[in-house]
């Protein structure tokens, strides 16, 4: 598997639903990793849950825009501190878990994608250790989290970006084949249902 490097990371909120499959929202919080020039010249886009995305926002240090501000107020409806908040908004954890992190992460790299359903798909990093220990199965936005709090390199396999390429692929084929099947369906002369045994 080739590595390819994260440059940069944008968050954004579109309308509508992150993948064909998935439930529709009225909006969708995403992540965009920025990649380092490779054959595709493609960026990679994941949906990501709301609180991850405000999560996401804070750990980046970047401003909520108005429609943002909205969003979070709506949906947070308990305004206690998560846990993983502790760690951003306490300084002394802050430094302390910065430094934990540094020492012990060497870097992250997401590096599995798995078809889920009949059209949608859920990626999983790996975490690599400066013991030479690697954990697998990490949900991407955690894994990034820790990241870029330790300040180390994350990449993607460009075998998740082959199998995404391919699963879109084939999602676009049987949601353009069912339209035409539809299509063929209404061309067809309708038989009239009714009872069968009617009595004139």
């Amino acid at each position: 598997m080739n590595k390819i490097k994260v440059l940069d990371i944008k968050l954004k909120i579109v309308r509508g639903r992150p993948g064909p499959g998935e439930k529709r929202f009225q909006y969708s919080t995403l992540v965009e990793y920025i990649l380092e020039e490779n054959e595709d010249g493609t960026s990679l886009t994941m949906g990501v849950t709301p609180p991850t995305y405000f999560f996401l926002k804070q750990v980046l240090k970047t401003k909520l825009t108005d429609l943002e501000r909205v969003i979070y107020h709506s949906i947070r409806t308990d305004f206690r501190i998560y846990f993983r908040e502790l760690f951003i908004q306490n300084n002394l954890l802050n430094i302390k878990l910065k430094k934990v992190l540094a020492e012990s992460i060497d870097e992250i790299i997401i590096d599995e994608l798995r078809a889920v359903g009949r059209q949608g798909y859920t990626f999983s990093a790996s975490i690599y250790l400066t013991n030479g220990q690697r954990i697998p199965n990490v949900i991407p936005s955690d894994a990034v989290v820790l990241a870029l709090l330790a300040k180390k390199d994350i990449y993607i396999g460009d075998n998740v970006l082959k199998e995404k390429v391919r699963l879109d692929k084939e999602f676009q084929e049987q949601l353009t084949g069912k339209k035409e099947s539809n299509r063929k369906d209404d061309k067809k002369p309708k038989e009239l249902i009714g009872p069968k045994n009617i009595y004139t």
